[in-house]
């Protein structure tokens, strides 16, 4: 792990394996933040302009990270919970039964701790019966981007607030992430990275939101996630917050792990948390490890860069990624 390394020499790290990357795809943009010690130390963009320049505020670009969101409204929804606006335990039916209507009896058993640990049943996004479970709720595991979009309607019927405005009060605001949003702005037409496809294709017909989804609608740049991430791994404050968030829920495999919120994933010295983006056009990776208060964040605009970015990171903090072959 890179706790103690000069700054310079990570750099020097980072730099060779992302020149690499940006070297064989020459209109991929890729930006990365390193976090040391609860704090966002540099922030580096490798695209055609800039391969290798640190940058900040204004100068990132925004990209589209997909379930990168899933952790960002998780912590808004713990918030919330925190408040004694939701409770983890209460079937959702209670707060909104019109939108648990099916001949399935099961989903009026479905709560809170289900969606955000993705132990609902529910299938990710089936658009022909969104409500479809694949097994009894709270026994087993599939990842559902279905149940955080349906957790996201629950919370605003509560709280007679859209997505957008909570998530500006409870997480956007306090911790500082200016760029970050669940809406399209149109500051992003001047800072967006278009995407491209695995076959190095641009990808026409950018996805410009005008109502916010919770899995997979978010847009920031690796400064903001970075500073999220840090938050998150800051336990001494909001700490029963961020023990929900850092504490297994739901083993999966002998390595890999979920908790309400994140990925959990058996590292050495220490456990770590992790997540991923994937979105056409879009690849991200986030690992942060909060007993050694070190972390990183990758975010890039392209699919072929995918199993790039994984010794990437390996080289710029160390640790290990067991998570990356996984999902």
């Amino acid at each position: 792990m890179q706790r103690e390394t000069p700054q310079d020499e990570i750099i020097t790290a980072l730099d060779k394996h992302a020149k690499d990357i940006q070297r064989g795809n020459p209109e991929t943009s890729l930006s990365v933040a390193v976090i040391r010690d609860g704090q966002v130390e540099f922030i580096r963009l490798y695209d055609k302009s800039n391969r290798g320049k640190t940058v900040k505020g204004a100068q990132e670009p925004i990209f589209e990270v997909a379930s990168l969101g899933k952790p960002v409204f998780a912590y808004l929804t713990l918030k919330l919970v925190d408040l004694d606006i939701l409770s983890l335990e209460r079937p959702l039916y209670q707060y909104a039964p019109d939108l648990f209507k099916s001949a399935d009896p099961r989903l009026k058993r479905i709560t809170a701790r289900m969606l955000l640990s993705h132990t609902s049943g529910l299938t990710n996004f089936d658009e022909k019966d969104p409500l479809k479970l694949r097994f009894d709720p709270g026994t087993e595991f599939t990842y559902s981007g279905s149940g955080y979009a349906l957790l996201q309607q629950v919370l605003e019927r509560r709280t007679g607030l859209n997505l957008e405005t909570l998530a500006r009060i409870h997480v956007f605001e306090p911790l500082g992430m200016a760029s970050t949003s669940f809406l399209w702005q149109h500051a992003y037409n001047y800072r967006i990275r278009y995407g491209y496809d695995k076959d190095g294709d641009r990808i026409t017909g950018k996805r410009k939101p005008t109502t916010g989804n919770a899995a997979w609608s978010l847009h920031t740049t690796a400064g903001d996630y970075a500073r999220f991430l840090a938050a998150m791994m800051d336990e001494g404050v909001e700490p029963e917050v961020k023990e929900w968030m850092l504490s297994k829920h739901k083993t999966i495999t002998g390595k890999i792990s979920w908790s309400m919120g994140w990925g959990i994933q058996a590292t050495k010295p220490n456990s770590s948390i992790w997540h991923w983006g994937s979105n056409p056009g879009y690849r991200s990776y986030t690992v942060g490890y909060p007993e050694e208060d070190l972390g990183i964040v990758v975010l890039s605009n392209n699919e072929k860069l995918f199993e790039g970015i994984e010794p990437l990171i390996l080289h710029t903090i160390g640790g290990t990624l067991p998570s990356y072959h996984w999902f």
